[in-house]
């Protein structure tokens, strides 16, 4: 009888030792460094990222384990020598069965006991990497298999234009013309192209308009300041002395070399570059 005893309380204890070494302490998952992080940030945020998981759970996988086997243990102890003394009572022997049912519960309870304490420590070290990855994740660190997404905001794209009512149709009006070298005289060639503007002006009284000069870059850059200002007026002096546009709705800029839109190196580009521009802006108008 003796003997039996130790056998069982012998595999108990290999069972209870087994079951408390069976669940890792700390985490099961790979993490990598993040791109350009140092390895000792690396281990700084290794350490720290376990503390924190082991605060979610409360207590660590491999205590949980261990109260899960003990509570078992005890519970089948317990059991079981009520059960063996019931036994050996039937038989006239309650101290026998008493041993025997003790033994016998303890191995069950024991063995119950490490397989709740497994089955529960594998869940809390699932929860523990769980914690330990996002915690490892959120300080910029790689976990394999995850992709990280850039956080550039998205842009909205433009609200589409605002079309004028049925029966309405927009229209706009702009000016361009060129000059010779060195001269702010407008050709004859433009001044039908005045006479639209001429027009338009005065069957939109509301409209305003801003008449830009510019020149290539041939001389100084004070002097062509003067004869982009130059050129602006006499857009600005025929609408008024010819047309009869009021001076009011018209303003004259002389923008000089400093905004070119073609290559002054070239004749063509220089050409392009002695101009007006002028916008008079747009108006809903009646179809």
């Amino acid at each position: 009888m003796t003997k039996f005893l130790k056998n069982m309380f012998s595999i108990m204890a290999l069972m209870a030792l087994c079951g408390c070494a069976s669940v890792p302490t700390g985490p099961s998952v790979m993490v990598l460094p993040g791109a350009g992080k140092s390895f000792d940030n690396f281990q700084a945020d290794d350490a720290a990222c376990r503390q924190w998981a082991g605060m979610q759970l409360g207590q660590s996988p491999q205590q949980i384990a261990n109260q899960n086997t003990a509570a078992g243990s005890v519970g089948g102890t317990l059991i079981g020598a009520g059960l063996g003394a019931a036994i050996g009572a039937a038989y006239g022997n309650p101290a026998a069965g008493a041993a025997i049912g003790a033994a016998s519960g303890l191995l069950v309870g024991t063995s119950a006991g490490v397989n709740a304490g497994q089955a529960y420590g594998w869940d809390a070290q699932r929860r523990y990497d769980i914690a330990y990855k996002q915690c490892m994740y959120a300080k910029g660190n790689q976990i394999p298999g995850v992709r990280r997404y850039s956080t550039a905001r998205y842009t909205m794209p433009p609200p589409p234009p605002i079309m004028p009512p049925s029966g309405q149709e927009k229209v706009c009006m702009t000016l361009n013309i060129e000059f010779d070298t060195n001269n702010a005289v407008i050709k004859p060639e433009y001044y039908m192209e005045v006479e639209k503007v001429a027009k338009f002006m005065e069957k939109y009284p509301q409209v305003k308009g801003i008449i830009e000069g510019h020149t290539d870059s041939v001389g100084s850059a004070k002097y062509n300041l003067k004869l982009s200002q130059r050129r602006a007026e006499s857009v600005v002096n025929m609408l008024v002395g010819k047309f009869g546009i009021r001076e009011s709705r018209l303003s004259a800029k002389g923008y000089g070399l400093t905004r070119p839109i073609a290559d002054n190196s070239t004749r063509d580009g220089r050409q392009m570059n002695r101009r007006i521009v002028a916008n008079f802006g747009c108006v809903t108008a009646e179809k």
